[in-house]
């Protein structure tokens, strides 16, 4: 009996030592931004990788002030040019993420509701195979994110779910699935090219991105229970 006593407290202290540090590491913040870094205002595709890169990642970029952008010390958007889709962009190494939900967070203000259907969206990408020969590219200039990807050679490009509005002056989150394989993850946040009467306005700061690595330590934790109730009936024959 005292055996099987230390066999059990042993393995409650395992499961609460192993129960802590998921808890612990379910929400891990991945990047962070207040705008304040430097930013590449491009009327064009910016690339990533290939030959001649425009930007690496954690480096800011899309349409220029004149077209809507603003940057620094917080990022604004504001869509003053007629039926354009305008708006900024960063591309994030993400080979050490864990698979599971990515969370994005952003405080919303100065936020000007659209007439006759504009929009501000967030949407995230997805890019894989980009070394020095291949490269991929957004164009938050002149086109719907959709309509301005492109790729060379073997690296390829996509969307990561559909896109999401920004609906209203508040702390906002956005939420896609990571498969824990891509190699770089873009987050772009841009007013919608659809033609409307008033477009819509924002100002966003303090950016967060955190990563919920799937459960995978709770199926530990249940075959370590599994464990010692085997022990423990053994003992008892």
């Amino acid at each position: 009996m005292k055996k099987i006593k230390k066999v059990l407290k042993l393995s409650s202290l395992i499961a609460i030592a192993i129960t802590g540090a998921t808890i612990s590491t379910q929400a891990a913040t991945v990047y962070s931004s207040v705008f304040d870094t430097a930013y590449l205002g491009n009327n064009n595709a910016v690339l990533l990788g290939g030959a001649t890169p425009n930007v690496t990642a954690e480096e800011w970029f899309g349409a220029t002030a004149a077209q809507g952008v603003t940057f620094d010390p917080s990022l604004t958007l504001d869509l003053a040019v007629a039926n354009r889709y305008r708006g900024a962009g960063v591309w994030l190494d993400a080979s050490a993420w864990a698979a599971g939900t990515v969370t994005v967070g952003v405080d919303v203000s100065n936020y000007t509701a659209g007439v006759g259907g504009s929009d501000i969206l967030f949407q995230a990408y997805a890019a894989n195979g980009v070394d020095a020969s291949n490269s991929v590219s957004l164009d938050l200039a002149f086109g719907p994110p959709a309509a301005g990807m492109a790729q060379t050679g073997t690296a390829t490009i996509g969307a990561l779910g559909a896109a999401q509005n920004i609906s209203g002056a508040a702390t906002q989150d956005f939420t896609f699935t990571y498969n824990g394989t891509d190699q770089y993850i873009a987050l772009v946040f841009a007013l919608s090219n659809t033609t409307a009467t008033t477009y819509e306005a924002a100002t966003l700061d303090n950016l967060t991105v955190s990563t919920v690595p799937e459960p995978s330590t709770y199926a530990l934790l249940a075959g370590l229970t599994g464990l010692v109730y085997v022990m423990v009936r053994r003992r008892r024959r």
